[in-house]
């Protein structure tokens, strides 16, 4: 069952309890970072987060400040799912900045799931947690117009 597996390999960070699982992980104690490597999962409130490779940036008390993940990153959270090379989360300001590999021509794409069912890419996706608002740079913006007018589902879509 799910609460029978004793892993070494999960930790926790702050009275949230980010929860993390990977292959292998290091802690840097003196610089308060977390690194976790292969096949990683973050369990957080606000989202989940699966990635290659993810570094966790502790405060003084070992409450998460950042979170960086890199390679093949995915986040979901109820109202978004989001695909990228590399992800930023900062906690205070409760935002996910998702950014494409220009290198290989992948796109950061991040997916309204809520009724609206529209799609942005871009080279850089922000988005905040608690709010209805996303910002693109570099954008490709798919809207499921419905019978309403593009541009104000567009404006619906971006929270403005």
């Amino acid at each position: 069952g799910k609460g029978s597996e004793k892993s070494s390999k999960a930790a926790s960070a702050g009275p949230r309890n980010v929860k993390v699982t990977s292959d292998r992980s290091t802690y840097l104690r003196k610089e308060g970072v977390l690194v976790f490597d292969g096949n990683v999962f973050v369990d957080d409130v606000e989202f989940k987060m699966h990635a290659d490779e993810v570094t966790l940036f502790l405060g003084g008390t070992n409450e998460l400040k950042r979170i960086v993940a890199i390679g093949n990153v995915a986040v979901t959270n109820e109202l978004r799912s989001g695909t990228c090379a590399k992800a930023t989360y900062n906690k205070a300001l409760s935002r996910v900045v998702l950014y494409s590999d220009e290198s290989k021509g992948v796109p950061a794409r991040l997916n309204d799931n809520g009724k609206r069912k529209s799609q942005v890419e871009g080279r850089k996706i922000t988005f905040w947690v608690d709010t209805e608002q996303v910002e693109v740079d570099g954008s490709v913006i798919t809207v499921d117009v419905g019978n309403g007018d593009a541009k104000d589902s567009a404006k619906r879509f971006l929270g403005k």
